[in-house]
């Protein structure tokens, strides 16, 4: 790995320090490799001033207490509704990368970049998908992930912070002669 030397302000050299010290790093190199992964995984090259860009969309922070406040009142039907709604964004924020999240091979990438954006860990395969912290209410996943992946799920119980969908298993009939 070629070695690259640069100056640094004292004052951000203070703070790689502190998470040296802390223990979000174990030394001044390892904290800034990082810094630069998360700035490519999150394309802050990209960001013009308080504008957050990612895949070339408008992003925003919010916090979950606010988010809570936004979806509070709506029905579980209105929830999944609004989900299905939402499921087409996926699809926007993929073109750039030219990636059909409709096409089974390519959810496990799709629920990567959701889990990416903070909406809680995904694990996924050909029968299921399990959500751990999630973000939203599950009849909001439900209808969004449908939508985006173009799948049908039903809902498994599970506890308050695991939700999991089934998928569906589409018969198809044989045509008559």
């Amino acid at each position: 790995m070629p070695v690259t030397t640069v100056d640094i302000p004292p004052e951000q050299l203070s703070f790689i320090d502190t998470l040296v010290k802390d223990g979000f790093a174990r030394n001044r190199r390892e904290a800034i490799v990082r810094a630069l992964e998360f700035y490519t995984k999150f394309e802050v090259h990209t960001w013009m001033g308080p504008l957050i860009l990612r895949y070339g969309i408008r992003k925003l922070l919010i916090s979950k207490g606010s988010l809570s406040e936004l979806v509070s009142g709506l029905s579980k039907n209105e929830l999944y509704e609004a989900g299905k709604r939402m499921g087409k964004t996926l699809r926007d924020c993929v073109i750039a990368l030219k990636l059909d999240v409709s096409r089974p091979e390519n959810h496990k990438r799709a629920l990567q970049i959701l889990e990416d954006e903070g909406w809680g860990s995904f694990a996924v395969d050909e029968d299921r998908i399990t959500i751990t912290n999630p973000i939203f209410p599950a009849p909001l996943l439900h209808g969004y992930l449908e939508t985006a992946l173009s799948v049908k799920l039903s809902r498994l119980d599970t506890t308050e912070d695991i939700y999991s969908f089934a998928k569906k298993k589409i018969k198809l009939r044989a045509r008559s002669s």
